[in-house]
Parts: structure tokens; sequence; C-alpha cells
């Protein structure tokens, strides 16, 4: 009869002869990197629907205009639409169960009211246009995190929230502890090199106990994943989703605490080298926010040589001259520049350097910028005393 997982394979292949009829299979390589981390058939399979998907929604596009969608188009994306269902359904309680995008799935659903089978279909007018998903998978595995509770494993299903060239980033709730987790999971194409600093990152946060550092539990070598704390947003979203409603007293505190945070993260002779608002979290609480500083996957030991001379400058808000002088260089006045930036786009919301509230901000900033790197702030607390002293001037 075969396991369970041989089984699958062989219903998906069986699925895709039954395509290879009636579709162009070297449509599945357009969309193929997308899902190269799955194994096969999985990744034909979702690189060709994919591809099917796109194609009926682009034309669906074209036809806006007559508000009449053709015969033949309508029937092949009823026809797509039934067999994501039945798939789906059939691996739904499998180590490949998936789901399909959000804002995709909304999508079909709303097609699937006013498609017809034969005559072509009337586009309701209510019906906007439809945004194409090109660069990003619109299929996710629906993974889950088994935990070990006494004498018994625990499965909790998980969702994604995030990903990176080196991660991905899942959460779930423990409904023991009633409570969400996050989970961190290597991906399977990482280096050596690279999945050791997945490790260090692990074990440099584990060392850190601060409010103000997201806490981490357990890492597990066999899955190449760990657990950690969740926290609520990211400071990119909060800020950038609320910058028109938050008041100054409100950056000011959440300026305080990364202040704090990187201050401690420094005085533990540890470098954070990727300061970044999307590396800085937070949880909300019933009355009070807290940020949690993420993302060590760039952390500096003192000891390490783990640092190539010519490592990539991957930190977004990261100084330029690194790509010159090399990222094994990067000193306290790197990192003393990158949160100079974070408090900026806390100040304004603006990624970019304009628009600045007073002179005393805009010469605050020009210090910590500085191309000479004696002129910026020597560290994290002279660059707190100095924004202190000119906060009064916004």
């Amino acid at each position: 009869m075969g396991t369970v997982k041989e089984r699958i394979e062989t219903y998906l292949q069986s699925k895709l002869k039954q395509y290879a009829k009636d579709f162009d299979m070297k449509d599945t390589d357009r969309y193929k990197t997308l899902y190269d981390e799955l194994p096969q058939p999985l990744q034909d399979f979702f690189s060709l629907f994919h591809y099917e998907i796109n194609e009926m929604l682009t034309y669906m596009n074209t036809r806006l205009n007559s508000r009449r969608y053709t015969a033949p188009e309508s029937r092949h994306l009823l026809f797509l639409i039934k067999e994501f269902k039945d798939i789906k359904f059939n691996l739904r309680e499998t180590d490949f169960n998936f789901d399909m995008d959000s804002n995709y799935k909304e999508i079909i659903s709303s097609c699937e009211a006013f498609l017809q089978n034969s005559g072509g279909s009337d586009i309701p007018h209510d019906f906007q246009r439809i945004d194409i998903i090109e660069i990003e998978p619109i299929f996710l595995l629906q993974t889950a995190v088994t935990l070990e509770r006494s004498t018994k494993a625990v499965i909790f299903p998980t969702r994604p929230i995030g990903s990176g060239s080196y991660a991905t980033v899942h959460t779930y709730e423990d409904t023991y502890y009633n409570r969400h987790f996050a989970v961190k999971k290597a991906r399977n194409n990482l280096t050596e090199k690279e999945y050791e600093r997945f490790r260090i990152e692990f074990e440099e946060m584990q060392l850190l106990k601060s409010p103000y550092v997201i806490e981490v539990y357990k890492f597990d070598d066999e899955n190449r994943q760990y657990i950690m704390e969740y926290a609520d947003t990211s400071l990119h979203d909060y800020i950038t989703k609320n910058n028109h409603k938050i008041d100054n007293t409100k950056r000011f505190k959440l300026l305080g605490q990364i202040f704090e945070a990187f201050i401690y993260i420094n005085s533990k002779g540890i470098l954070h080298r990727d300061a970044a608002p999307k590396n800085v979290l937070i949880k909300h609480y019933d009355s009070l926010d807290i940020v949690k500083i993420a993302d060590f996957g760039l952390v500096k030991r003192q000891d390490s040589q783990l640092t190539s001379k010519d490592s990539n400058v991957k930190g977004s808000f990261n100084d330029p001259k690194l790509e010159i002088i090399g990222f094994s260089n990067y000193t306290v006045h790197h990192e003393t520049f990158a949160l100079t930036r974070v408090v900026h786009f806390v100040m304004t919301g603006k990624f970019k350097l304009r628009g600045f509230p007073s002179t005393e901000f805009e010469a605050f900033v020009n210090k910590g910028l500085s191309d000479n790197t004696e002129e910026r702030y020597q560290n994290v607390k002279e660059l707190r005393d100095a924004f202190n002293k000119i906060k009064h001037t916004l």
C-alpha cells in the first residue's frame, strides 16, 4: 500500500499527468523558483497552478470594461478552482496540507459566485481590478510544530507570518498555555556556514536577558528551527500604518526603549549589525507597548571568526561605506549610524532623510550619519543623551 508520503506523491503525479493532456507543462517553470524548497511533485503542481490562475485573472482584468468574461476562460477558471479544492481536501491532514494566499482566496471565492459553465459570465459592476502576484508564492504549506509534553508529543498547526533569505517565521497557539509562540525555521538551502550563523543567533539571544529583547526557548536541530516569543507587529509596520496619529510622547517612549535595548546588547560585547525598523518588534499589552529587538542573524561576537572579509552589507539601514571597508570591520560607530536612521524613521515615518521637523534634529541626524566615523556618536548612550537634549524642539 505504501507510506502516506508515497501515496500522496502518486496522487499528485497522476494529477500532473492528467493536466499534461490539456496544459503546456513548460508553464510550470515560470514560477518554480518561488516553490524551490518544496518537494516534487508539489513544486510542479504549485508552479503550474500559479501560472494558470494568473493567466485567467490577468485576462479577467482585460474584460472589466465589457463586464463579460468569455465562455472558454469561465470554464477553465472553474476547473482550476475545483481542482484546487479537491487537492487541498485530499492533503488536508498530511505534511502537504496547504492553502492559498488570503487575497487570492477571496478573489477566487468572488469569481466562483458569478462564473458560469456555458455561455460566458457577467462580471459584477462592483468587481475591482485584480492585483496579480508575480514574485511571491500564492500557495503556502500549512506547517505544524511538534512539542514534547510529558510522555506524548503534541502537534500545533502553524501559519506563516514572515520570511527572509535565511529563514521563515511561523506562529502557533499553544492551547495548554493559552498563548501564541513563534517558530523560526532555517531554509533548506542554507550552507553549513549559514546554518551555523542561524544556530549562533539562537545562542546569543538565549544569553540576553532583557525585556527589550525577544526571548527564545528551544532549539530543534532535527527540524532546523527554534521556538521564540511572539510579538504583535514590527516597528516598520506600526509606524507606517499609524504615523498620522502617533504623538511625540509615544514616539519618545518607543525610542527610549530602543536606546535601552541597544545599550544592554552592546554592554554584552555584542553588535547587532542589522538595526532597522523591521527587526524592532512591538508587543502590545493592555495599556503599554514594549519594544522587542529581534533577528540577530548578523550578530558579531567579539571572538567570532564567522564573518568573512567579503561579507555583504545586508542590513537595510547600515552605512553604505561598509561595502568599501568590508562588513567584518563593522564597529559601534556603524551601530550608531543605523540607530540614527531608526530615530529619524520613528520621528518622521520616512525612510528617506528629508523633512526634518527642526534644525536641531537635522544637526542631530547629520552628526550620527557623518562620513567621518570619529565624528559620529561613540556609543548608544551618547546617541541617547544627544537626542534627549534636542527632543523638546520636535
